[in-house]
């Protein structure tokens, strides 16, 4: 029996799922008060979202230093990773000169992520609106706005994924000497807070010594978290990309995380 056949519907489902994929994701704009201009997001939803009337849990997703709101869904692995989780995606254009903000500017764009964006999916979208169905993570910079946002606001967020990110703790990084010490004393603030710190670092990464003093900050204030260094894995997609994957599922375990009704 010819293979032809086979190898044009392997070829046609193919293009159906990425028509799909298409079909879910939507870039928006929206204005800020707060920041003074307007700001994009990308957006991904569940397959079964435009058919019914369920409500989700939403993943906030920040890029890494020179990337934008595209980084995520450019990789191969991402869009039926992220499908397979039944979750809304929603991944911010962060300032491309965050990392070079002052302190303040810094944490009025954090603000910025937990009141105007979060309140703006949550009237826009079918979200679950409670902070045990809404994470935020992202790489490197990207992990410093996820870890620092729900660090200063503690009760927005029930988990977050702090992936090579990169937090002012050590000397050692080319910040100024004002952020050196910024996450320490927001750690120290955050004291109490229910959310859950997923952090992991590759062990030839240079931001590793900034990933373990922040867990010795969380475990000696009692924050639940977990941390995982992976073995020679350096600043790079390709622990990002498995530690999304490992990230997704501690998600998809947590109590709570899915439950919704119409």
């Amino acid at each position: 029996m010819s293979r032809f056949p086979c190898g044009v519907a392997v070829v046609a489902t193919l293009v159906l799922s990425s028509a799909e994929v298409a079909a879910q994701a939507r870039v928006v704009r929206h204005p800020s008060a707060s920041l003074g201009s307007e700001r994009i997001f990308s957006v991904l939803l569940p397959s079964g979202y435009s058919d019914s009337d369920q409500r989700y849990p939403v993943v906030y997703l920040f890029h890494g230093g020179g990337q934008d709101h595209t980084a995520f869904m450019a990789r191969a692995i991402f869009p039926a990773l992220a499908r397979k989780q039944e979750a809304i995606f929603v991944m911010p254009a962060a300032d491309r000169n965050y990392s070079s903000l002052s302190v303040d500017g810094q944490a009025r764009y954090n603000a910025y992520v937990a009141s105007e964006l979060v309140d703006y999916v949550d009237a826009n979208y079918r979200t679950i609106a409670s902070p045990q169905s809404r994470a935020i993570a992202g790489i490197s910079m990207g992990g410093r706005i996820a870890t620092m946002t729900a660090l200063q606001h503690p009760q927005r967020f029930g988990v977050v994924g702090a992936f090579s990110a990169a937090l002012s703790f050590s000397a050692a990084l080319s910040l100024s000497a004002a952020l050196r010490t910024d996450a320490n004393e927001t750690v120290a603030g955050a004291a109490g807070s229910p959310t859950y710190f997923y952090v992991s670092c590759g062990t030839s990464d240079s931001l590793l010594p900034a990933s373990q003093q922040f867990v010795r900050r969380l475990a000696e204030l009692k924050l639940a978290h977990e941390y995982h260094e992976i073995p020679g894995g350096e600043h790079t997609w390709n622990v990002w990309d498995e530690e999304l994957r490992v990230f997704f599922s501690v998600l998809a375990k947590r109590e709570n995380w899915r439950r919704s009704g119409p």
